[in-house]
């Protein structure tokens, strides 16, 4: 099977949205709290950060360890560049046969891109509405509303009136909108 186009190019935009939200990190943000349970905005950046990574080394045939560790605190949005670059280039070598998905790595950036700005309390109205549906439509023919792993939890309802990306975050079980604890 040949490789989606479309696929790559909503993954680019994906990492390009999520480079330049962590642009916007400064030190100060690095401890807030994160949608993710246990997660803190420095570690939702260094997972964001590593999953290129861990997607080029998939693309290359290798397990995609995904424990390994990296911890940035600056100079977020570059690394990401630096790395979804790397993966970007991949993504436009390999030829028929891979049985990966750039639409999946797509829809974990954008769904973790929206964590990231509720952690700062950014809107993600400005973002590419289409990353967010393509993703939506991608987590439900890979997972379906009823998740039985850990990275995601089972589907919600996105409140009336939700953008995209709220869409998306309720898709992947995040609670939307979210406020975080005191």
């Amino acid at each position: 099977m040949a490789v989606d186009q479309m696929g790559v190019l909503a993954l680019q935009r994906a990492l390009t949205q999520a480079a330049d939200l962590l642009d916007e990190v400064v030190a100060d943000d690095l401890t807030r709290p994160t949608p993710c349970a246990d997660w803190d905005v420095r570690d939702l950046a260094n997972h964001l950060i590593g999953q290129p990574r861990v997607f080029v080394t998939m693309l290359q045939g290798s397990p995609p360890g995904w424990n390994g560790r990296e911890d940035y605190a600056e100079r977020l949005g570059e690394e990401l560049r630096t790395r979804g670059n790397a993966l970007i280039n991949l993504w436009r070598e390999v030829g028929e046969g891979v049985m990966l998905d750039p639409d999946w790595q797509a829809a974990e950036i954008a769904v973790h891109t929206w964590d990231l700005a509720a952690a700062l309390g950014r809107s993600t109205g400005d973002l590419d509405e289409a990353v967010a549906q393509r993703a939506v439509v991608t987590m439900d023919r890979v997972l379906g509303p009823i998740r039985k792993g850990r990275a995601f939890a089972d589907a919600r309802q996105a409140p009336p009136g939700s953008n995209d990306y709220e869409h998306l975050a309720a898709y992947a079980g995040r609670v939307v909108p979210w406020v975080p604890e005191p």
